[in-house]
């Protein structure tokens, strides 16, 4: 291989304004699923080596998945307001308006360290406050506290690869965001073991292992887009806030990151309420969570794809094309849904088991992954149909949907629900499983609101259009 070849681009994009449409999803989706599957496989990895060769074994495992919750409603907001550069990039490369796809471009990946530096400051000196305010146990906090403000010292980088990936996919190019993802993901892998096993580091190992293999993803994608020869070339020397790009991007972000930072808070409630359970019930939930995770992925490839394929379509003004992709799009993911959930809830007790071989925890989180994985199939129709939505050009609604239909019946059935059940229920395992509960009935809410915006968001656009 010719040295730089991963570099080389010939400057072509993924017209998703033509068929054959099913194919160029598939085209779409596969790299960002093996993506997501390795980041699931090394993640794995994580939790097996600092869960079976630290010292603190399933307090560490405990204290790194109590994390998840609190940084994901963190970095959520920045997140969506990443996607939503995707979103106006893809619309302006199906309108053909190739000045406004490079002021995006640049103005978006400025944005992204702006961002980070930001949302890390706030990350890194409220860690324990959060921390406690979730509920955490005292056997943990120390721990997670520590994983916290590691992480967050990088996530400039790590933003600055996401933003990156999010413009690449909007031009349909998702193979070189997979070959970063790769080359980072095996370096993380290699670095944990060096820092938890061969120096006895623990939670803080894995997090600065983390953190470098960010720290190398977000320079091979810069390095790509420095190189490129389309619209999409980075000059670092361009990079600047164009007015316009920013006010379409914060239009279709801001609602979008809201909606994932209260999407977030909710499962950091849920998150304090699991801990209630326990160190055990907290391993078991992390190691659910992370089984779970090779379900959500691929569907969620979909869900990138509908804001792509939506988005381009829409700035082509192919009104017809949108109607029929929205219905495909949601066909692959509910597919995906329900023929994974199956092999997983047959063998989930054995896939916990990789993760954690206390018996206890092994319960925990065989109850939790029955009761999120069998209804999954639905969450994936509610994801995709969001971003059916926001590759139309309208965020702000289904932030609002999602607010009232997952969020706020969360906080309900937690606060209000929950407590009557548990006072009825004495069995932990069966308490347990009503507390997940509450993901069937919300995904079921949202899912039906969010399609009655879909419908009248469309109809308002082929109006426009027609």
């Amino acid at each position: 291989m010719r040295k730089g070849r991963i570099f080389v681009t010939k400057a072509k994009t993924l017209d998703m304004t033509t068929g054959p449409f099913l194919k160029k999803i598939l085209l779409f989706a596969v790299p960002i699923i093996i993506s997501g599957l390795l980041q699931l496989l090394f993640n794995a990895a994580d939790t097996v080596i600092v869960g079976k060769f630290s010292a603190d074994g399933d307090f560490a495992v405990s204290a790194v998945g109590s994390t998840a919750s609190l940084i994901n409603a963190l970095v959520a907001l920045a997140m969506g307001l990443g996607n939503g550069s995707g979103v106006v990039v893809a619309q302006n490369v199906g309108a053909k308006n190739s000045e406004a796809v490079k002021k995006t471009v640049h103005t978006s990946m400025l944005l992204s360290v702006i961002l980070g530096v930001a949302i890390g400051a706030v990350g890194f000196f409220c860690a324990s406050p959060l921390l406690r305010l979730m509920n955490a146990p005292d056997e943990v906090i120390g721990l997670a506290a520590l994983y916290v403000k590691i992480y967050f010292l990088g996530l400039p980088v790590q933003l600055i690869y996401n933003f990156g990936s999010a413009i690449l996919r909007s031009i349909g190019d998702t193979t070189r965001p997979l070959i970063f993802l790769g080359i980072a993901g095996v370096l993380n892998v290699g670095l944990n073991i060096l820092f938890v096993v061969g120096f006895n580091m623990s939670v803080a190992g894995v997090a600065l292992a983390t953190v470098i293999s960010q720290t190398v993803s977000a320079a091979l994608v810069v390095i790509y887009m420095k190189k490129q020869n389309n619209d999409c070339r980075l000059y670092i020397k361009d990079l600047k806030i164009h007015t316009k790009s920013l006010t379409q991007t914060l239009y279709i972000g801001i609602p979008a990151g809201l909606q994932g930072m209260i999407f977030s808070v909710s499962n950091t409630i849920l998150q304090a309420t699991i801990n209630t359970f326990g160190p055990l019930a907290m391993a078991g939930s992390a190691a659910a969570t992370s089984v779970a995770n090779f379900i959500f992925i691929p569907m969620n490839s979909i869900h990138h794809a509908s804001t792509s394929f939506i988005g381009q379509n829409t700035g082509a003004k192919k009104i017809e094309q949108i109607k029929k992709l929205i219905f495909m799009l949601n066909g692959i993911a509910m597919a995906m849904g329900v023929v994974l959930t199956i092999p997983i809830v047959i063998y989930g007790k054995f896939f916990l088991g990789i993760f954690t071989s206390t018996e206890e925890a092994i319960i925990y989180g065989y109850t939790h992954l029955v009761v999120l994985c069998v209804p999954y199939f639905i969450c994936g129709a509610m994801d995709v149909t969001v971003g059916c939505i926001r590759g139309m050009g309208t965020s702000l609604a289904p932030m609002l949907v999602s607010i009232f239909g997952v969020c706020g019946f969360r906080f309900l059935w937690i606060w209000v629900i929950f407590p009557f059940i548990k006072g009825m229920v004495e069995n932990s395992y069966q308490q347990y499983f009503f507390l997940f509960l509450s993901y069937f009935i919300s995904w079921a809410i949202t899912l039906t609101l969010q399609v009655i915006i879909c419908i009248k968001t469309y109809k308002k656009l082929k109006l426009k259009y027609t």
